[in-house]
């Protein structure tokens, strides 16, 4: 049987898989259901009863079964108690008498969490954000305790079936894809990097092997061609960018040029895609929503936490509790904005999150194609159609692009090269698409340098060519 060779980018937002064998290189179908069935959205639903769905999948369950459901909670007693220190503000009543306290006796109160009772599932998303925190080592669903690692690996189990299956045989070698810095800490990058072979272990694959992700980016674009050349990846997803120089002597087959090949210099940032779409929700939607608005008699500014949840859309059902929809009918009925409080309301009571993830994500792709469009989200009381201009989108970005460019320098730095001596500058991740983005690579490199290549599927068609060659 012919041996088959396996790249996995298990990515913050979309994960891929290429394979490598006697019919050539190419990226697997993952997931039927999404708009690029090469990319798996790296989502993961548990019911309460316990079934895991993963992808696209795990998203729709999430909505369906979360529209219009009131949260239901109720206080749990963590059977803790902890020193309470009330010298701050003393008690003031008229039958507190300080000469009959016993100074020995220390107060306290037990702690409390509460609770969700009624959930019909957790949905998580982000996942490979967590992997270098060591706080988070596991999470309670429904009575049954989840460690990080397990977690990923049911989102890397469909990958390990769909390679398993082309082979007719398990494979029990691959190359993952990692960042450049899943943190900044040393021992955190460790730990991330320990977690994710963990996983890898978890759905079979015996043999794991870490190569930088926008390595496999350059080595996707670099194996077929036999002349030497300076490269620059500027890999750009949704949880980072990575940015790598690489070098090739060439030669005559692809063996020959990746054994002559180097690392120059690498660089990395934990900004990406994801930032830039909290961004338009805090800067364009957050005031439509009533953000600005004022309530109540001494007209009181809204509470900002609330507006904060929304940043993360699976989040957002939490408040839709009686006592917060109450409140909120509450303010509505003496705001100066009662439209945009009655939408924030729908948002919660219906769970429209992930619509207005959606329709950010798809409204940031429409503005690399055209100079202005408009967000628009009509739901019941939601009705938006505000109009976003590329330029505004570039100017509220302006920090991160900051970062991502502070990167590529720090790259150049490392490997002692400067922008006038690369060949060629290699882009990768849905983010590298933005305009602003693009605008920072042709100012430093010049347009007749960049090179773009597939979005979501570059760097594990390169990973799947160093598990053949180069491992």
């Amino acid at each position: 049987m012919q041996p088959l060779y396996c790249g996995v980018d298990f990515g913050t937002t979309n994960t891929s898989v290429a394979v490598c064998d006697k019919n050539g290189i190419r990226a697997l179908t993952l997931d039927p259901h999404n708009d690029t069935p090469t990319s798996l959205p790296s989502l993961l639903y548990i019911s309460r009863e316990g079934e895991k769905i993963v992808g696209r999948q795990a998203a729709n369950a999430f909505i369906q079964r979360n529209v219009d459901r009131e949260v239901k909670t109720r206080q749990v007693d963590l059977g803790v108690t902890i020193e309470a220190y009330v010298g701050a503000e003393p008690d003031k009543s008229d039958s507190y008498n300080p000469a009959l306290v016993d100074a020995n006796i220390c107060q306290a109160v037990r702690a409390r969490a509460t609770l969700e009772v009624n959930s019909p599932g957790r949905l998580f998303q982000s996942l490979k954000t967590l992997l270098h925190q060591p706080a988070f080592k596991s999470t309670e669903v429904f009575g049954t305790q989840y460690q990080l690692e397990e977690l990923v690996a049911y989102i890397l189990e469909p990958i390990k079936k769909q390679v398993d299956k082309l082979a007719g045989t398990p494979v029990e070698r691959a190359v993952f894809g990692r960042p450049v810095l899943f943190s900044e800490d040393k021992e955190e990058n460790a730990l991330a990097e320990m977690r994710l072979r963990t996983a890898a272990k978890l759905v079979g694959f015996k043999e794991v092997l870490f190569f930088y992700e926008p390595v496999g980016a350059c080595v996707e674009y670099a194996v077929d061609i036999a002349d030497q050349q300076r490269l620059m990846v500027v890999d750009i997803g949704g949880g980072t960018c990575d940015v790598c120089i690489m070098e090739f002597q060439g030669g005559n087959t692809i063996a020959e040029r990746l054994a002559s090949s180097r690392i120059l210099g690498v660089a990395g940032t934990p900004v990406a895609g994801d930032a830039l779409d909290r961004e338009i929700i805090r800067t364009k939607l957050f005031p439509l929503f009533g953000s600005r608005a004022r309530y109540g008699p001494a007209q009181l500014p809204m509470p900002q936490h609330i507006y904060n949840q929304i940043l993360d859309w699976q989040n957002i059902y939490k408040l839709n509790t009686e006592e917060t929809i109450n409140w909120l009918l509450a303010a509505e009925a003496s705001s100066d904005y009662p439209e945009g409080l009655r939408a924030l309301r729908c948002l919660i009571r219906r769970n429209y999150g992930y619509l207005v993830a959606r329709e950010v994500e798809a409204t940031k792709k429409r503005l690399s194609e055209t100079n202005s469009t408009h967000i628009n989200i009509t739901r019941e009381d939601i009705v938006i159609h505000d109009l976003f201009e590329r330029e505004e989108f570039s100017h509220i970005i302006e920090s991160i692009l900051e970062r991502m460019l502070a990167s590529i320098v720090e790259a150049e730095r490392c490997a002692g090269v400067s922008a006038q001596e690369l060949n060629f500058v290699l882009t990768t991740g849905g983010t590298c698409l933005v305009p602003a983005v693009q605008d920072i690579l042709k100012k430093r490199f010049g347009k007749e340098k960049i090179r773009s290549r597939d979005t979501f599927t570059s760097v594990a068609t390169g990973l799947a060519v160093v598990a053949q060659h180069a491992v």
